[in-house]
């Protein structure tokens, strides 16, 4: 079902706080759009995954949102959102979704041309999706939850990437229970998530984050246990967010700022579905994803918290780039904030929504 009003007017509650830590973040290539600017005609190229948690898209779609601010939007699906990073570089995209990955930070202290610019998932309790998982072998000698992890050692852990979200929450829980994440396990990279349940079983992996269902899979096929949530690593970490193209701020800001409009009311009504289940979203995102029905209901609540404002939990993303330069040195040179992020669009979105909200 929809929200109401009320209930989306809401969400709006932090807006003076995203305001606030918007100055001296920013690079703000404009303070405000007007009527019009909201009624030019503007087409962006975006990459994202077929995930759940690319629902506020697949919802934007289908409920005409983008329409509403006359703004095509051109989808173009990768296996994993850190292979449209180089199509982003590049300026065949305009914009993507993109986990805070080593990688990431590694290209934007290289001067890459694009910014964070909007939130895209975080791990909030009991909304995250990011599930810790061991095997049966492990959880039956003990490992029953993150205080065991101790008993990791020496053991193989499965992560998508070197410098991944998975790695940085994996070594968080690790360095929780005094052991170096760098060297007191083993990292087996390279592997999907569907893949990681089924090398659990086979006896290849120890251990793994896992997304909801996926992990829930795990324990039906009685090949691992899920024993912690990302959120209990670190509260509301920063996922994914939208990166964009700093072409499009300097020259098209009117059709970022209508983009994270979208994002954000499409955000809040997706949290919505999430925590009731509601079909006729899951019908769309299941449309989208060909994921089956009953699997994408049975991963809720946990299909990922959209930050109802759209602005990106700034700390935890520096908190991560920090980690992949001062602790796994993976990213040579460290980042600045103003590197990092321009939060100028999802600031004027907040206030237009505010002002006039077009899909109401």
């Amino acid at each position: 079902m929809k929200l109401t009003k009320r209930q989306l007017l809401k969400g709006l509650g932090a807006t003076a706080a995203a305001a606030a830590l918007t100055r001296g973040t920013a690079l703000s290539y404009a303070a405000e759009i007007s009527d019009k600017d909201l009624l030019k005609p503007a087409t962006l190229r975006l990459g994202h995954v077929p995930l759940v948690s690319s629902g506020p898209i697949f919802l934007a779609q289908a409920r005409g949102y983008f329409d509403k601010v006359n703004l095509k939007v051109e989808q173009r699906l990768y296996t994993d959102g850190a292979l449209a990073i180089p199509a982003l570089v590049a300026g065949d995209l305009d914009l993507t979704a993109t986990t805070c990955n080593a990688g990431l930070f590694n290209a934007i202290s290289k001067n890459a041309p694009y910014k964070l610019f909007a939130d895209r998932g975080q791990e909030k309790p009991g909304s995250g999706t990011m599930s810790i998982v061991v095997s049966t072998n492990f959880a039956e000698k003990g490992v029953t939850g993150l205080d065991k992890f101790a008993a990791l050692k020496d053991r193989r852990l499965a992560i998508q990437a070197p410098g991944s979200i998975d790695q940085y929450l994996l070594g968080k829980a690790l360095q929780d229970v005094k052991l170096d994440a760098r060297h007191d396990v083993q990292w087996q990279s390279g592997i999907k998530y569907p893949d990681m349940v089924t090398l659990m079983g086979a006896g290849r992996i120890d251990a793994a984050e896992i997304p909801v269902p996926l992990s829930y899979l795990a324990e039906k096929k009685k090949v691992g246990k899920l024993i912690g949530w990302g959120s209990d690593i670190e509260k509301n970490a920063q996922l994914a967010c939208f990166a964009i193209h700093e072409s499009i701020l300097k020259s098209n800001f009117s059709a970022a700022v209508r983009f994270a409009m979208v994002s954000i009311y499409a955000g809040r009504e997706f949290n919505h579905a999430a925590a009731t289940g509601d079909e006729k979203v899951v019908e769309i995102i299941h449309e989208a994803t060909k994921l089956p029905a009953a699997i994408i209901k049975s991963g809720a609540p946990h299909w990922t918290w959209m930050a109802e404002d759209g602005m990106p939990n700034v700390a935890s993303v520096m908190n991560q780039a920090d980690y992949w330069h001062s602790y796994f040195t993976l990213v040579p040179k460290a980042v600045t904030q103003v590197e990092v992020f321009d939060l100028a669009a999802v600031k004027e979105a907040n206030r237009q929504l505010d002002r006039k909200n077009p899909f109401i």
